[in-house]
């Protein structure tokens, strides 16, 4: 379930938001996909991805997340162990201001292809002070 901010226009308030799901079937993935888009004058504490369903590719499994070209500012290559159930998560003060920010994901694989896999991605948030 995609869960919406409350009220992002409050300064303060943290909130935790459900980015979205990915799978290693979802469409377009492989190049990169995006998830939501935040306000302005946002700023992302925390990045988390919770590995419900193991990505089986043969020899690497990777799943990235961010607001990049390359989707991998906030979750890196390094950051989510994509073959194991659990959730992964990494501490951020990435600031967003003056324009809406999109947030996106993307999976790759070497080897045999993956035929499970599937995270959700979660992001803390607050408003910046205007």
């Amino acid at each position: 379930m995609l869960l919406n901010g409350y009220d992002l226009g409050k300064c303060g308030i943290e909130q935790v938001l459900c980015a979205g799901k990915v799978a290693f079937n979802t469409k377009d993935i492989s190049k990169g996909i995006v998830l939501t888009e935040l306000p302005e004058n946002i700023i992302i504490t925390k990045a988390v991805a919770v590995v419900n369903t193991a990505f089986n590719a043969a020899t690497t499994n990777v799943l990235t997340v961010g607001t990049n070209d390359a989707a991998d500012d906030l979750l890196g290559s390094d950051d989510v162990t994509e073959g194991t159930i659990g959730a992964y998560q990494k501490n951020l003060f990435k600031i967003c201001k003056g324009e809406k920010t999109k947030i996106m994901a993307k999976f790759t694989s070497t080897g045999d292809a993956a035929t499970t896999g599937e995270a959700e991605i979660y992001l803390n948030v607050v408003r910046i002070p205007e």
